[in-house]
């Protein structure tokens, strides 16, 4: 079947979204063949508007409008993978939102300085093999761990050779890695209800949070359900219950923009007429502030410790996961404030609970993030929306500062 010629970006957009029509939302797993489409699509419209493309070796395409007189970069972009069944924003509108703002500064090419470059990133999400940000991470060299297999077996080397190699097939691509530009900016969809809530047009991300991950078991004593006296009872699951409201009333007290989330629970024997003698759950937590998160695993700690020492009960704790928040670059923050202000903008500063390409980036240039609201709070589902006149209104200011830093 012949590809339709795509003239917009509304176009293209239209285009990647219908890949997907045959599930109930966006399927883009990397290196599979939504995602191999959807990034050849971003390739060929790229090139027949007149942009100098490469991808490297792990399916990452790079977008350039060369600049006059000077070989620095400024780059926008985000990623074109998907969770599974994810809604049709998240990370595309980044990549095709950027890729108009590279254009809508074409039509004054004779005048741009620095070249500006549109990454459209091939990995974000982690929803086909145990690891996330491998598009990102490649790009500025980080060190990661690739000895993977999704859930069918198939490798992740074995995966991306296969879909990569159709990618730097297409002609007019050029193969390889590009230099680090000198600034990075990500447009996004909030994927919560701030903005929404403060009737704010444009969030200005001052931070990415900190992430926390920890495995709490609490240990009772199994016991016949119908013959053990309640008084006499060493209930896992009560005790459990009893430690995550106490834990999460102590995430409000330490401070209301930290999140706590139970997330999985386990009981065991998970029997109907058996007392639970072991319960296994998860906290996660969030905060933009290293020491906050610190106070709070303290105060978690002294809690779980405190189960442990009451008669009849045993408590183990496992902090697996342990992400420093990122704080992004202050002087491109206040330079889209003014420009925000400009256009008449409304806006809020906020830190972002989850995690972004922009993440990475930070550790090697400046970088910097565009939210625009979410309908609803709802994200990483095929209900997620986002009104026309935010979309425009994002790309909007990612043009006006993309402009500020290129002219």
């Amino acid at each position: 079947m012949t590809e339709k010629a795509v003239e917009t970006v509304q176009e293209l957009f239209a285009q990647i979204i219908d890949l997907s029509r045959e599930t109930p939302g966006q399927n883009r797993a990397v290196y599979s063949a939504n995602w191999v489409a959807a990034q050849g699509l971003v390739i060929k419209f790229a090139l027949a508007h007149g942009l100098q493309v490469m991808v490297d070796d792990f399916g990452t395409v790079y977008a350039d409008l060369p600049g006059q007189t000077s070989s620095q970069v400024v780059a926008t972009g985000s990623h074109i993978d998907t969770v599974t069944d994810g809604g049709r924003y998240d990370g595309l509108y980044g990549v095709l939102g950027g890729l108009q703002a590279v254009l809508n500064l074409q039509k004054d090419a004779a005048r741009l300085q620095h070249t500006v470059r549109l990454i459209s990133f091939s990995e974000e999400e982690g929803s086909r093999f145990p690891t996330t940000f491998t598009g990102s991470k490649h790009y500025i060299k980080a060190d990661q761990d690739l000895d993977l297999t999704d859930e069918n077996g198939v490798s992740f080397a074995a995966a991306k050779q296969e879909a990569v190699a159709k990618l730097q097939a297409i002609t007019g691509v050029n193969r390889g890695i590009p230099a680090v530009p000198a600034c990075f900016t990500e447009l996004h969809i909030e994927q919560g209800p701030r903005l929404e809530l403060a009737h704010a047009q444009i969030g200005l991300v001052t931070a990415i949070c900190g992430q926390r991950r920890f495995t709490i078991q609490v240990h009772g004593n199994a016991n016949h359900a119908g013959t053990t006296p309640m008084d006499q009872r060493q209930d896992a699951l009560l005790a459990a219950a009893e430690l995550i409201g106490k834990l999460h009333s102590l995430a409000g007290e330490v401070s209301d923009q930290l999140t706590f989330t139970v997330g999985q629970l386990n009981v065991l024997p998970n029997t109907v007429n058996v007392i639970p003698g072991q319960v296994n759950f998860t906290v996660d937590c969030h905060h933009d502030d290293e020491a906050t998160l610190d106070h709070y695993e303290q105060l978690l700690r002294q809690q779980v410790e405190q189960l442990g020492q009451r008669a009849g009960f045993h408590t183990e704790i496992e902090r697996w996961a342990h992400d420093l928040p990122t704080h992004l670059d202050s002087q491109l923050l206040a330079a889209n404030r003014k420009l925000a202000q400009k256009l008449g903008l409304s806006q809020l500063e906020l830190a972002s609970g989850a995690g972004h390409d922009s993440e990475i980036m930070s550790r090697v240039t400046p970088t910097t993030m565009i939210f625009v609201p979410s309908i609803g709070g709802v994200s990483h589902a095929p209900a997620e929306n986002t009104s026309e006149a935010d979309l425009q209104a994002g790309v909007a200011l990612l043009t006006a500062s993309l402009q500020n830093l290129a002219f």
